[in-house]
């Protein structure tokens, strides 16, 4: 993962602080008051504190510490926790009810994916769901930049790490691992930005 890159991201404040579309899709749809949630990647919080601030009890991973420490300090609600690691890396940390991925399964290799996807079904209750918003084939910067040597679908572009996720092959890991696919989508819409509308992918997976 682009450690680097993203510490810098974030400094220059280049980011948003309003809730994703995502996490409200995720909150209406999926999640109850008292719910837990675990967020892998969180940046600079924004869904997590929207979580948070809703009922849902929060624990959110991102490898950048100076944001997490900062995001310590700054953001004070019973309901919400921060690590600073490596969220394909975890240990024991706890059982959730809901993971959440929104912009961060492409920013890791396939083999850091598939470490992901195996810890998230061993660390959630049953009845619980995987919530994923990633990058797809079918997303306009597919194939622009420098190809990464010996990843398939992983490109260096403006800087920085992509791997462009095959939704159906995500999908068929999921439900060998003993997912039930709730909802599997790929295309605008999901997360306007600025005067961009590009096509991204979205997977709800329930653990049976």
């Amino acid at each position: 993962m682009d450690k680097k890159y993203w510490e810098n991201y974030y400094k220059d404040a280049q980011v948003e602080y309003q809730p994703s579309p995502f996490a409200q899709f995720v909150f209406s749809n999926y999640l109850g008051n008292g719910s837990s949630l675990l967020e892998l990647g969180c940046g600079n919080g924004r869904d997590s504190l929207y979580f948070a601030r809703h009922g849902i009890k929060v624990l959110a991973v991102d490898q950048c510490e100076n944001e997490i420490n900062t995001l310590k300090k700054t953001s004070q609600n019973n309901n919400l926790n921060f690590i600073a690691g490596d969220f394909t890396q975890l240990g024991e940390v706890g059982t959730f009810d809901k993971i959440y991925s929104r912009f961060t399964l492409h920013s890791i290799s396939e083999e850091q994916e598939d470490r992901v996807l195996k810890w998230s079904y061993d660390n959630m209750t049953l009845g619980g769901h995987l919530c994923i918003e990633a990058r797809g084939q079918k997303n306009e910067i597919y194939k622009l930049g420098e190809k990464v040597i010996g990843e398939e679908h992983a490109y260096i572009y403006n800087n920085h790490y992509r791997r462009f996720v095959n939704i159906d092959t995500l999908a068929r890991k999921l439900l060998k691992k003993g997912f039930d696919i709730l909802m599997q989508e790929e295309k605008k819409g999901f997360a306007p930005y600025a005067d961009t509308n590009y096509t991204f992918l979205r997977i709800i997976a329930l653990k049976k």
